[in-house]
């Protein structure tokens, strides 16, 4: 029973960790689609631009359209 629970916690924590990823390359996907984060490999400048941009009003949004086929 104690392996069944430890499992569950870390398979939770798993999702979250993976959710949270998606929701960021997501938010850094539509910026540059969007044209809110012009794309130059070279520059530092997009690195920031990506980090700070926030592109939907959620993050529950970036899951949403993430996760949509």
């Amino acid at each position: 029973m104690k392996r069944m629970k430890l499992l569950s916690a870390v398979l939770a924590a798993l999702l979250i960790w993976f959710g949270a990823a998606l929701v960021r390359v997501e938010n850094e996907r539509y910026a540059l689609a969007t044209g809110l984060c012009k794309y130059d490999a070279t520059s530092m400048q997009m690195s920031t631009c990506l980090q700070h941009t926030s592109t939907r009003t959620g993050w529950w949004w970036h899951l949403y359209y993430a996760l949509q086929i």
